[in-house]
């Protein structure tokens, strides 16, 4: 989980740039992460939840491939490995 300024899916707006996280790793944001029902499902001591995909699909769908989904997170390739450590910053390059 990153720590970020601003409310809603603010990591979408990184698809196509270049983060760097710490003193060391760089990565690029490449696509957004398409959502299923597995979100729905309960977990542990929370119950089925259907609101979370509908919220999803609502407020965050994107073009992915060949089709539009409802979208939470983000796919990156690393392009310089390195240690992240907690409380590391997050700074767009």
């Amino acid at each position: 989980m990153v720590d970020s300024p601003g409310e809603g899916f603010v990591e979408q707006e990184w698809l196509g740039r270049e983060i760097r996280i710490g003193e060391e790793v760089r990565i690029t944001v490449v696509i957004p992460d398409p959502r299923c029902v597995m979100t729905t499902l309960a977990q542990k001591d929370l119950p089925r939840d259907n609101g979370v995909l509908q919220t999803l699909d609502r407020h965050s769908r994107f073009r992915v491939g060949d089709g539009v989904y409802p979208c939470a997170g983000v796919y990156a390739a690393v392009k310089v490995q390195g240690e992240i450590r907690e409380g590391d910053r997050l700074s767009e390059i």
